[in-house]
């Protein structure tokens, strides 16, 4: 068959499809998956086989793992990683939550598109997960974060039924910092104002912090208890607690930082100032790579920047005493991301809905509130007010907290 795109789909004594749904199937993929991830050219911590697991066993109650190879003439050529799990379908506008119903979901994680795969089979992956939501198990396939330049991301926006494809994707830009060899050459394509600022930031921080700026990285599981600790008391009075996305010392979190400390890959920063703890920063050293998973500081410091100044150090640890070459600063936009930032690339999630009643509404709400929520944003960007909005909804969700004193990001 043709698809409206023009990729072909070859006849399916050519295709051949084996999904693993439970961890014995999945074990029986492994070298087929471990490959493929090592192939990758940019390879995500979260579609570790390992990882994977990790997270499916944490979550067995409510999720179950879903994996999809895609074989051609026999040899496999892509692999889809995914749970069909219950997720809510959030339709927010700004920081408010308009609405969030459940649906039944397969969550495709991120990087979880495996195998570099073409227009034609990336044509064939998406009809035989169109396939799925037909067969009345599923009620959406959820895609976290495709590049915009993937066929994926451009069939799954064309090729769906009108009433089933996501209309209101909020593209976000994924920045990177390639690390140098030294933290000379660092510094060399910086202004000499912006290093100014990094020692006056400094030298405040010690100044309100009455006495010296020390971080410490932690890697070991038996310093765990202690660096979840200094998160979980800085994070739970922040307005991202508010919305529920701050660091959270649950099940699921520790289960993932054991894994991460026990495999050797665990980075956990923390700044201190006056020996008191005013930033964190706990990140996963990947194949070269550092990615940033919790981050926070303390906002009564803000005029010091602590996040800034914890920022640097991490990245002069990571240069001096890692094999790390790469930052990756993960999802979204912000300022110092831009500031830091050697690269980028947009991103964009997406939703396909099941061709039933129930997502469909639910596919039209969604769209609707975010069409509001994009135009909204628009104007607020022409006026020149979006930025100080952002912050007073910021402050005002912190308030709601009698204890709020601290807050999150640089």
């Amino acid at each position: 068959m043709i698809t409206r795109e023009g990729y072909k789909v070859q006849s399916s004594d050519q295709w051949k499809v084996v999904v693993a749904r439970d961890v014995e199937e999945v074990e029986a993929i492994r070298p087929i998956w471990e490959q493929m991830q090592h192939d990758e050219p940019r390879p995500a911590p979260d579609a570790d086989i390992d990882r994977y697991l990790s997270v499916v066993e944490s979550m067995k109650e409510t999720a179950r793992p879903y994996v999809m190879v895609l074989y051609y003439d026999g040899n496999p050529r892509a692999m889809v990683m995914g749970r069909v799990e219950m997720r809510r379908v959030t339709c927010r506008v700004g920081y408010a939550t308009i609405l969030k119903p459940s649906l039944r979901c397969l969550s495709i994680i991120y990087g979880g598109i495996l195998g570099q795969p073409s227009g034609q089979t990336s044509a064939k992956l998406l009809q035989e997960l169109t396939n799925i939501l037909k067969q009345g198990d599923i009620d959406v396939v959820f895609f976290k974060q495709l590049r915009l330049d993937s066929p994926l991301y451009h069939l799954t926006r064309t090729t769906p039924n009108l009433l089933c494809r996501c209309y209101s994707p909020v593209v976000k830009p994924h920045w990177q910092t390639r690390l140098p060899d030294s933290m000379e050459a660092f510094y060399k394509d910086k202004s000499g104002s912006r290093k100014r600022y990094l020692r006056r930031y400094t030298a405040a921080l010690e100044k309100a912090g009455s006495g010296p700026v020390e971080m410490v990285c932690y890697r070991s599981e038996d310093k765990l208890d202690h660096v979840i600790s200094i998160a979980s008391e800085i994070s739970a009075k922040t307005y991202k607690h508010a919305l529920n996305v701050g660091f959270r010392d649950d099940y699921l979190t520790r289960s993932l930082l054991t894994k991460t400390a026990k495999q050797g890959r665990l980075r956990a920063y923390v700044l201190y100032a006056g020996g008191k703890p005013c930033a964190f920063e706990f990140g996963i050293e990947y194949r070269n790579v550092f990615f940033p998973e919790h981050i926070g500081y303390d906002p009564l410091l803000r005029s010091c920047s602590p996040g800034t100044v914890l920022f640097i150090k991490v990245v002069e640890d990571l240069i001096e005493n890692s094999n790390v070459r790469v930052f990756d600063y993960g999802f979204g936009a912000a300022a110092y991301k831009e500031r830091f930032g050697t690269n980028s690339w947009p991103e964009a999630s997406v939703y396909i809905f099941a061709p039933r009643l129930y997502p469909v509404i639910i596919n039209i709400l969604q769209s609707s509130v975010g069409s509001l929520n994009a135009g909204l944003q628009y104007f607020m960007q022409k006026i020149g007010s979006a930025g100080w909005i952002k912050r007073q909804w910021r402050n005002l969700l912190q308030a709601k907290n009698p204890d709020s004193k601290c807050g999150v990001g640089r």
